[in-house]
């Protein structure tokens, strides 16, 4: 099937398609301007990332190391 067929069928199907598959397809395909920025995250996410890594850069924050990380993670199970 060429291009410009497959673009007619994909038309016509989401012209009739339910909100499940619109939904479905829009995952599949992706957020436009996510893919095109070439960013999985909204900004309000992408902001809070920044304003975590600016805390840990001065210090503000506390970090762990993997083995401490571990050990909090196997605690928290008990």
């Amino acid at each position: 099937m060429d291009v410009i067929a497959l673009r007619e069928k994909l038309h016509e199907y989401i012209n009739v398609a339910d909100e499940q598959h619109l939904t479905a397809i829009y995952v599949l395909v992706g957020d436009k301007a996510s893919l095109e920025s070439g960013n999985k995250y909204d900004e309000a996410t992408m902001n809070m990332i920044y304003e975590r890594r600016e805390n840990h850069r001065n210090g503000i924050s506390k970090s762990y190391t993997v083995e401490e990380s571990m050990e909090m993670i196997k605690n928290h199970k008990k």
